[in-house]
């Protein structure tokens, strides 16, 4: 499928630090934006910083947002961006699987409860897992549980009419073969994973089985010395070839 320059799809990376790399030297939480040529589609996770360096990277918030767990780094200015977001008129559309859905509702939302109740915010879109569900007006979301501290769901992105995944992302997660073999599917992949892994986040090396891996996402990368390309960092703009599988 060939498409043109004011249709081709690419994803910004926002930032890959977490809450911690926020809150005490000041770098965006994991978080990546995708774009159809220049429009923003949709926005993966908004954690700490994820606003303001969307609008430094001169963009503005999508009608789509994409949760995967409610961690701080991954939601945590979720409740302000949707009650500001309202106050303007305007309700975004926060797609997360179920459990995750329910979850923000009622404890990341907790906050305004008492005077503006979760679903009065904003447009949920509860989605079943495992199932290909409508996200925009092009494009279908799949989330497939990660194995992760926190209930948390990974994705497949695809075109509407099109077979193989747009994109494809772990959410955070440790070693997870069965997550990995759908992800890899992808035209472009991204996998969490940290310089050393553990039980909620995969290592670098684990990966190595999986060289249609395109992309690793994760904390302790800010700064590494690495000849690895695979590892992303903030500011890079990666495009995306529909319907080539990598």
């Amino acid at each position: 499928m060939n498409l043109n320059d004011q249709d081709e799809y690419s994803i910004l990376i926002l930032g890959i630090a977490g809450g911690a790399g926020y809150v005490y030297e000041g770098h965006c939480s994991s978080s990546f934006l995708l774009l159809k040529g220049e429009k923003p589609v949709c926005l993966i996770d908004l954690g700490l910083g994820v606003t303001r360096t969307l609008t430094q990277y001169g963009y503005s918030l999508p009608d789509t947002v994409i949760i995967t767990h409610n961690h701080t780094d991954h939601a945590g200015e979720l409740p302000v961006v949707i009650r500001v977001e309202e106050s303007k008129g305007r309700r975004l559309n926060i797609a997360a699987a179920t459990p995750v859905s329910e979850r923000l509702k009622h404890q990341r939302m907790a906050e305004h409860n008492d005077l503006y109740p979760a679903e009065t915010l904003a447009n949920w879109l509860s989605l079943p897992p495992n199932e290909r569900s409508d996200l925009t007006d092009d494009l279908q979301i799949q989330f497939i549980e990660a194995k992760h501290s926190e209930k948390c769901f990974g994705f497949k992105l695809f075109l509407k009419g099109i077979d193989t995944p747009l994109l494809g992302y772990t959410g955070d997660s440790g070693f997870y073969p069965s997550l990995y073999q759908q992800i890899s599917q992808c035209s472009v992949s991204i996998f969490d994973a940290r310089p050393n892994g553990n039980e909620w986040h995969a290592g670098i090396d684990e990966l190595e089985a999986y060289q249609r891996t395109s992309y690793i996402i994760g904390h302790g990368m800010i700064g590494l010395d690495s000849e690895d390309e695979r590892l992303l960092q903030s500011g890079q703009r990666v495009t995306i070839r529909v319907g080539e599988p990598k």
